[in-house]
């Protein structure tokens, strides 16, 4: 506490307000109040060292001017009292500092005292008690030596116990198990009474109980259903109740441990055999989330790329490879109205969702690649992650795609294969039954020739230039029917073999002039030479004949008549190609049927079909390579 002492005639406004800001009291006399801080002027310095006597350990702070008078009378006391600082007026900036830290001294020095006495009264109960331990401890000395062994022991039990049963925990094998735990129980690792000494450990199923009686000692535990575990040491030494005691829970452990290693392999078994059945479907299969993020693919949705790169993805990007959905796709309408996350919670009410895709359009927006969808919703139940419900649900999507582009052209191909089949059939009955009354016809007519020669009559000249004509005319149709029957079925078409191009080509021409005749529409073959002289390709006769015709059918402008079309067959490096060239409206485009087997049977022989097209003319180059013969 801090006192300002003075009679009440000095306690002035100007001291009270300062007392108040420092908390200190006005006394005018001492009532046996703990002062720590005391504050007198100089005119109350003979009072305020009566005070002093009583309360020796406060600490004072006298208030007056410095002047030699001041000196004098402080002088005069300070024999009986110990003067802490002396400021001007309670108004100077030193007075509020040198208080409080006077205040801050005095109650250090009061601490200080208290705890000196509270040091003393307990160190004496210290002493006390030191006694009363002492006493304790020679009592139960012999005790605590008896109780640290013991603890000891257990705890080196605890600790083998620990690693046997980590060592179970651990092993991916019975082997491994059994080599790991003799590891730790083997005499040589341990003391003997800190754990059994077991120095042969076997695991075995049920089908060798034999091994239960191997030894007299050995200790056999059984494993549930899985079998027994054998523990043996030298006959010498049977195994007692606390070894077997401390046996048993390993063997419970073992149990567990062979309980999970048959799950685990059934489990890998299970999974492989998963997988092989997942990744044995031909067509893409991808398992979807509801962000239509790819959570697992087949091996031919991956096509080669390692998961980690594809999974996370969005389907059309993980698929298709595109940046934004593909147009249409019903199975985002049906996600955003939350058709798919009603049905979810009940699997067998959820429905395959059927549909097609077009991931790939051409310049003109005309499809170059479709598929087949097969969407259903799946329900994971108990799988928490976030795309659960309040349900606690997860729901997934498998979509199976089915290439339709490939579907569709391997089905015209099967439609036009089946037409040409069906046109070398009849082309071929045909051709045999028109063979034998052309050869006839000729026969008879060269024998009219040769009568001829031998007759003399009016009007001989002119029956034998018609004859002449006629023998021409049959021979002609003789040529179009062999044209015909080779066309269809030649004797080495499931063979491949080097060619002439040229010969194809003109082959090709012959029959397609058979349709064009009654336009009048002719073809004429210009051959340019590089200086290598022939133009060999290898492959089969007949389909680069069809190749040829079906791209010359589909460069025929609609409404054309009367012309003559120019083929122009040409080498350019290692490929040899033919170019055909067209004025007016066609309908030639990837989509045409004819177009599309040429193109087939040419990529099968190493070629290509390269399509031109604008307003007013038309070019197909067809490129074969060169034979190396």
């Amino acid at each position: 506490m801090i006192a300002i002492f003075g009679p009440k005639s000095s306690q002035t406004p100007e001291i009270k307000k300062i007392a108040e800001a420092l908390g200190a009291v006005l006394l005018d006399q001492w009532r046996g109040e703990k002062i720590d801080v005391l504050i007198s002027t100089f005119d109350n310095l003979e009072q305020s060292r009566a005070l002093l006597r009583e309360i020796p350990k406060t600490k004072f702070i006298a208030v007056g001017p410095k002047s030699t008078s001041s000196v004098q009378s402080i002088m005069k006391v300070l024999s009986e009292m110990t003067l802490f600082a002396w400021v001007e007026s309670f108004t100077s900036d030193e007075f509020q500092t040198r208080t409080l830290q006077a205040l801050d001294e005095a109650r250090e020095a009061r601490q200080a005292s208290e705890s000196l006495v509270m040091y003393l009264e307990h160190n004496q109960s210290l002493q006390r008690l030191s006694e009363e331990l002492e006493n304790r401890i020679e009592t139960r000395r012999a005790e605590l030596g008896e109780s640290t062994w013991r603890l000891q022991q257990s705890q080196r039990r605890s600790e083998i116990m620990h690693r046997a049963l980590n060592a179970v925990h651990v092993s991916q094998s019975l082997p491994e198990m059994e080599r790991l735990l003799l590891s730790i129980l083997h005499p040589h690792n341990h003391a003997s009474l800190d754990a059994p000494n077991v120095e042969w450990i076997r695991i075995a199923f049920a089908a060798q109980t034999s091994l239960n009686e191997r030894s007299p000692s050995n200790y056999s535990v059984q494993l549930g259903q899985n079998g027994f575990i054998h523990f043996s040491r030298t006959p010498d030494r049977p195994f007692r109740s606390e070894d077997k005691n401390f046996l048993n829970p390993i063997a419970e452990a073992v149990s567990l441990a062979v309980t999970r290693l048959h799950s685990l392999e059934r489990m890998e078994q299970i999974k492989r055999e998963w997988e092989e059945t997942f990744n044995a479907i031909v067509n893409p299969v991808a398992v979807l989330d509801e962000q239509l993020r790819l959570v697992r693919g087949n091996r031919a949705l991956l096509g080669g790329r390692a998961p980690e790169d594809v999974v996370g993805r969005q389907c059309f990007e993980a698929v298709f490879g595109r940046n934004s959905p593909c147009p249409g796709c019903p199975v985002i309408a049906e996600l955003n109205s939350n058709h798919i996350r009603g049905r979810r919670r009940n699997v067998a009410n959820t429905r395959t969702m059927q549909f097609r895709v077009s991931p790939r359009l051409g310049a003109h927006g005309q499809i170059l690649e479709s598929f087949e969808v097969s969407s259903r919703p799946l329900t994971k139940v108990g799988l928490r992650d976030e795309n659960q419900d309040e349900s606690g649900e997860s729901s997934l999507m498998v979509h199976l795609y089915r290439d339709a582009t490939t579907t569709a052209r391997f089905e015209k191909r099967i439609v036009e294969s089946s037409k040409m089949a069906e046109l070398g059939t009849i082309g071929s009955s045909i051709a045999h039954q028109l063979n034998n009354p052309i050869g006839g016809m000729l026969s008879h007519i060269q024998l009219l020739l040769m009568d001829l020669k031998t007759m003399d009559f009016p009007g001989k000249e002119d029956l034998f230039l018609e004859l002449k004509e006629m023998e021409k005319g049959t021979r002609r149709c003789a040529e179009i029917v062999r044209d015909l029957l080779g066309f269809t079925r030649r004797g080495d078409e499931d063979q491949a073999h080097d060619h002439d191009f040229n010969e194809i080509v003109e082959q090709a021409i012959k029959i397609t002039e058979l349709q064009t005749r009654s336009r009048g529409i002719r073809f004429n073959l210009v051959t340019t030479d590089d200086g290598r002289g022939s133009f060999l390709v290898h492959g089969r006769f007949n389909l680069l004949a069809q190749a040829v015709r079906a791209v010359l059918l589909a460069m025929l402008p609609s409404g054309i008549r009367d012309q003559q079309i120019e083929l122009r067959i040409k080498a350019n490096g290692n490929n040899i190609e033919v170019i055909a060239q067209t004025s007016g409206s066609t309908e030639a485009s990837r989509e045409n049927l004819d177009l599309t087997v040429a193109e087939q049977i040419l990529s099968e022989h190493g070629g290509s079909l390269s399509i031109s097209k604008t307003d007013l003319v038309q070019q197909a180059i067809l490129s074969l390579p060169r034979s190396n013969n």
